[in-house]
């Protein structure tokens, strides 16, 4: 069966394995769109989580639930997480799906790049967020002002 035939093949007659491949692989500005939506959902919920851990360290005086570090890791991944990998990529999906519709396009410009832009967008965001898994998240702040950012103010430089 072509890839064209596939697309458009029944969900019964086509496999999970050829179903999830051609959503890996397709340049429909629609599925583009669903895919950044789903995508921005799950980063808004893992931002919540970290939310949530933030509150949780500052519901008593002297917690210890987590360290001044990892603090400083949540405190900073929690705005990058709810900025750049939930609200501005929800603000894509909207684009893809709805954008081309209304002007009668039948795609985008260049379905490829727009693929390719998801797909920089969800390996760099997985990418950020597994510096919680080796314990080298960034930390700097919310804010990420220069001179506040720089190894005279880093808690972790203060240590030595």
């Amino acid at each position: 069966m072509t890839s064209a035939a596939m697309d458009h093949a029944p969900a019964s007659t086509a496999s999970l394995g050829a179903r999830v491949w051609s959503w890996v692989t397709t340049t429909d500005h629609k599925r583009i769109g669903v895919m950044y939506g789903v995508t921005a959902f799950a980063f808004f919920l893992f931002g919540g989580l970290e939310a949530l851990l933030i509150r949780a360290q500052l519901s008593s005086s002297g917690n210890t639930l987590v360290s001044a570090e990892t603090y400083n890791e949540l405190f900073t991944m929690h705005g990058t997480t709810m900025v750049f990998m939930a609200v501005m990529p929800l603000s894509a999906a909207f684009f893809n799906f709805v954008v081309p519709l209304q002007i009668g396009a039948r795609d985008v410009a260049f379905p490829r790049l727009n693929a390719f832009s998801y797909w920089v967008f969800l390996l760099g965001s997985l990418f950020m967020n597994a510096g919680f898994l080796i314990g080298a998240a960034p930390n700097a702040g919310w804010f990420g002002y220069a001179n506040l950012t720089s190894t005279q103010f880093s808690p972790s430089s203060m240590e030595t």
